[in-house]
């Protein structure tokens, strides 16, 4: 009986060292996005459609939407960290169009409703290679892309759906200002292959209250280059703006 006593003292000595070796920290906040770009969506077969702008014939303006991350950091070797993120990307508009072309919607002209909803979940394992005044992260970002563009005249209505599974090379930079709570960061993730090019930045200026709670600000950019989401779809579009996040640190 006393080696099984002893894998019960093991195994709650590990699990009681874990447990002080892991920390992270959770964000929420808003991302006010302002669209700019074109996209174009052709049925098969049909001669490929002329892209359509999306703030003058869709008529996209700035939104707010939900941004969320968490990380979980640990000192066990060779296992890498762990973030998640939640980005929400919408947005409505209406305008006038003239000889406009969409899926089945052909030369139409007159009043065009469109709306979109994109959502984008990561998650990122990474690791820490500098943890100093100066840290320092790389990993890969695995992202899941969920949405739809819908196009609504009069007459007809079409509804694009799209879904794609991305991997992306991640890093982030952050440089805490010696005796203050103030830091400054940057991070970003990237891929470009033969029909896509994806990538999004974040700048950043953090305080911390203390508590672990802090607050974040900056600015953030997503761009979606690509004609590989849906057959007959093909995208270029950038989503730029501010963002503020409250954070906690555990």
């Amino acid at each position: 009986m006393h080696w099984k006593k002893s894998i019960i003292v093991v195994l709650l000595g590990l699990t009681n060292l874990y447990a002080k070796t892991v920390e992270g920290e959770i964000l929420l906040g808003i991302f006010s996005h302002a669209p700019s770009g074109n996209a174009s969506y052709t049925l098969p077969g049909k001669t490929m459609n002329a892209a359509v702008d999306l703030e003058n014939t869709f008529g996209w303006k700035q939104e707010n939407d939900v941004a969320a991350e968490a990380y979980l950091e640990h000192s066990l070797p060779f296992f890498p960290n762990t973030k998640i993120g939640y980005t929400n990307l919408s947005h409505t508009g209406q305008g006038n169009a003239t000889d406009f072309f969409w899926g089945n919607i052909i030369s139409f002209d007159g009043f065009v409703a469109s709306n979109l909803d994109l959502e984008l979940y990561d998650i990122t394992p990474y690791y820490k290679i500098l943890d100093n005044t100066l840290e320092a992260d790389l990993g890969i970002t695995l992202r899941y892309i969920d949405g739809n563009i819908a196009v609504n005249t009069f007459l007809q209505n079409e509804t694009t759906d799209f879904e794609s599974l991305v991997p992306m090379l991640y890093g982030k930079a952050k440089v805490a200002i010696p005796n203050t709570d103030i830091s400054i960061q940057c991070e970003a993730d990237a891929i470009s292959a033969d029909r896509t090019t994806f990538y999004d930045y974040e700048i950043s200026v953090r305080y911390a209250f203390g508590l672990g709670l802090g607050l974040e600000g900056g600015y953030k950019a997503f761009h979606l280059n690509s004609d590989e989401l849906a057959d007959g779809l093909k995208t270029n579009i950038d989503f730029e703006g501010p963002y503020t996040m409250l954070t906690w640190s555990f």
